[in-house]
């Protein structure tokens, strides 16, 4: 990956390990005192904006309007921008938690000037608007900039001649919501038993999506957040994209955000919870019935599933990337969160088709007793058929895909890059590696390999990627 720190870089590589992580991480010591941002009233007004990339929402650029002025002059190098971000809650409230202090100034990739209109674009997955926790969440952050001019640039003259200045400027956003995102534009947050995030579609068709472990709320501190399942990682914006719409068309978009954890759905009454919720959703927008599509990653396949064994004729289709069955009772600290054989059974009398997803290798939860372990029973005594798909541009793991001869069951195993032993959360070891994607971080245009911990297999799915022997994608295949 071109164009990052050696900081970054670590940030990241630390990261990989953690469902939907954002790219910021704490330090082992938070700063004395919450950080200040002082704004000069003479200052010009920047805006930033942010983009929510596989790993979470990141800044993007910024843009600062001179008015009436025609700029010349801008590079690269032209202005330094450094943030800090900061989590404050529960007891400490006030004083910080967790922070992401931007020590080097955030990558400038390009820029472009049109009239008075400058537009500065970043390294897209260095400056974060999340935190990750020590105990395993991803928190919303208060955020500060500083930018600075580092050198002349220009105002050209009604003669044409070039007149150089240097300005103050200033950024008021303290937080998400003060970015301009137009993907999460796209949804409204909803407060209810358990709080979602909610984009209304012009057509019958819903999408309910569930997150992973890492974007649940935190009911010990009081954060009441319910948006980290949106900026945590495309796990909710990318049901309502173009490419989505093309697909199921403007389906509404209904993202839940945890209590707490999934794996407490059967303890804390979350299934029926949820059911309700999706119900008065289908109410008061004229959702068809038939027309209701679930997916879910990691806890939230594990809840996706649950979803399935508790209401059986809920879903037309199910997406589970891969889902944490192995370590629910761990996370819970119950004995029965993880489905037996014979619940798991249920999911081949239910209406709902099942596309499952996962890594090869998966160094979080083990594909042999999730994903695999659900096929088995899903599968058993029925024909399965299998082809292998190379990798391909944009999309770099090659995969195998194995399904019955109906159709209504596939599952994609994805090829890991990387692997070695290791071990896993329950204590046993298992090779593990690394899936390999391809993006354009740096804005350039051209697709840049890039390596993600091999448990982000939904990413595959976000991007409908998951193919069949008739070369029918997972999306396609869950309208038809």
């Amino acid at each position: 990956m071109k164009n990052l720190s050696k900081r970054a870089l670590a940030s990241l590589m630390a990261l990989s390990m953690l469902a939907g992580c954002s790219q910021a991480a704490p330090k082992e010591e938070a700063p004395a005192e919450e950080p200040v941002q002082e704004v000069n009233p003479d200052a010009i007004p920047v805006e930033m904006h942010a983009i929510v990339t596989d790993a979470g929402q990141s800044l993007d650029k910024m843009v600062i309007d001179f008015g009436d002025k025609k700029i010349t002059g801008v590079e690269n190098d032209t202005f330094e921008v450094k943030m800090t971000s900061t989590v404050t809650y529960g007891e400490a409230k006030g004083q910080p938690y967790a922070y992401f202090d931007s020590e080097t100034p955030i990558p400038v990739v390009k820029t472009e000037t049109n009239g008075g209109v400058v537009t500065v674009y970043f390294q897209q997955n260095y400056a974060g608007t999340l935190n990750w926790l020590a105990e395993g969440r991803n928190m919303p952050a208060e955020l500060a900039f500083t930018i600075t001019q580092t050198k002349d640039i220009n105002e050209l003259s009604s003669d044409k001649r070039e007149l150089p200045f240097t300005a103050e400027y200033s950024c008021a956003a303290t937080s998400y919501k003060d970015l301009i995102d137009e993907e999460t534009a796209k949804f409204e947050g909803v407060e209810a038993d358990i709080n979602y995030q909610f984009h209304k579609g012009t057509n019958d068709k819903l999408i309910v999506w569930f997150h992973g472990n890492g974007e649940g709320d935190f009911p010990t501190k009081d954060t009441n957040n319910n948006v980290a399942q949106m900026l945590a990682n495309r796990g909710t914006v990318a049901w309502a994209t173009e490419e989505a719409q093309e697909v199921f068309g403007d389906a509404s978009v209904m993202s839940f955000q945890a209590p707490n954890v999934w794996y407490l759905a059967k303890k804390d009454n979350l299934l029926e919870t949820a059911y309700n919720e999706i119900q008065d959703v289908i109410k008061a927008n004229g959702i068809n019935e038939d027309e209701i599509y679930v997916s879910g990653c990691s806890a939230g396949g594990f809840m996706t599933t649950r979803m399935i064994i508790a209401y059986p004729e809920l879903f037309k289709a199910a997406m589970i990337n891969c889902p944490a069955l192995d370590i629910a009772n761990l996370r819970s600290e119950t004995e029965d969160a993880t489905p037996t054989d014979e619940e798991l059974a249920v999911l081949k009398t239910a209406k709902t088709k099942i596309w499952l997803v996962q890594g090869e290798t998966d160094s979080s939860v083990n594909p042999e007793d999730c994903s695999k372990r659900i096929w088995k029973i899903l599968t058993d005594g029925a024909e399965v058929t299998d082809k292998k798909f190379e990798g391909t541009a944009g999309i770099a793991s090659g995969f195998t895909t194995y399904e019955t001869a109906d159709g209504k069951y596939k599952l994609s195993l994805y090829e890991t890059a990387d692997v070695e032993d290791g071990e896993g959360t329950l204590g046993d070891t298992r090779p593990m590696g690394k899936l390999v994607f391809a993006e354009d971080y740096n804005q350039d245009g051209e697709l840049e390999e890039v390596k993600h911990s091999d448990h982000w297999s939904w990413i595959y799915t976000l991007r409908n990627n998951p193919e069949d022997a008739a070369g029918e994608h997972i999306w396609q295949w869950a309208v038809k």
